[in-house]
């Protein structure tokens, strides 16, 4: 059996979902992170960071043996590049769980009492973003079986626009502890201001790409 019969079997829409399970297991480990992070448990903090790292390097083999493979004959329900758009996008999500792991694992930043519950509330609503982004994805090995169409693929597409409506109020949360922060920027030194934008921002691109994810998705069901 050559290499790609055992990879993709008759598609690649196997191999898809092992990615997505693998970005999964990557981003499953934000809550702990951030519990951690919030708490002041740096141990506890690099722990769980040095899994996320782990996580993210076997979702990141994935996509490789995934781009490697990919026989641009075989017959697919979708448009190659639709496909590979949406893997892009889905790795995107564990790239940037890394990127928060990193950040959080860089210097010993306190959490301000003043915006510790509004920096709660956001990560929830990224959280929440992630996990609808994750269900959708979820669904390919289904679609694929039907085509990109019928009763699944309208439930799919129901799916993405809850996923938009959950990174909107991400976007609202991260611009209220934002706020927050910003009110009491001159009680903070300068370097720890900088810090928690950038730690917003990661959050925020988190949900980002989560949304990118299912428009990606959206795309292919248009042009199934």
């Amino acid at each position: 059996m050559s290499i790609i019969s055992k990879l993709f079997g008759k598609s690649p829409f196997e191999p898809l979902y092992r990615h997505m399970l693998k970005v999964k297991e990557c981003v499953d480990l934000v809550r702990p992170l951030m519990d951690a992070f919030l708490k002041g448990e740096d141990r506890q903090v690099k722990e769980v960071a040095s899994k996320i790292f782990k996580a993210e390097h076997d979702a990141d083999m994935v996509k490789k043996d995934i781009r490697n493979n990919l026989p641009k004959s075989v017959f697919l329900p979708v448009a190659r590049g639709d496909l590979l758009s949406f893997l892009k996008e889905q790795d995107k999500i564990a790239d940037s769980a890394e990127d928060l792991a990193v950040l959080l694992t860089l210097r010993k930043t306190k959490v301000p009492e003043e915006f510790k519950e509004e920096l709660k509330d956001f990560v929830e609503r990224v959280i929440e973003t992630y996990e609808v982004a994750m269900v959708v994805s979820s669904d390919i090995k289904v679609l694929a079986e039907t085509s990109f169409s019928g009763v699944e693929a309208h439930k799919v597409m129901d799916l993405i626009e809850e996923l938009k409506l959950k990174e909107w109020e991400a976007d609202k949360a991260q611009m209220i502890v934002a706020k927050k922060m910003f009110a009491i920027e001159k009680k903070m030194n300068p370097v720890s201001v900088m810090m928690w934008m950038h730690i917003f921002n990661e959050l925020g691109t988190l949900a980002n790409h989560a949304e990118n994810a299912g428009d990606r998705m959206r795309m292919m069901l248009h042009d199934s």
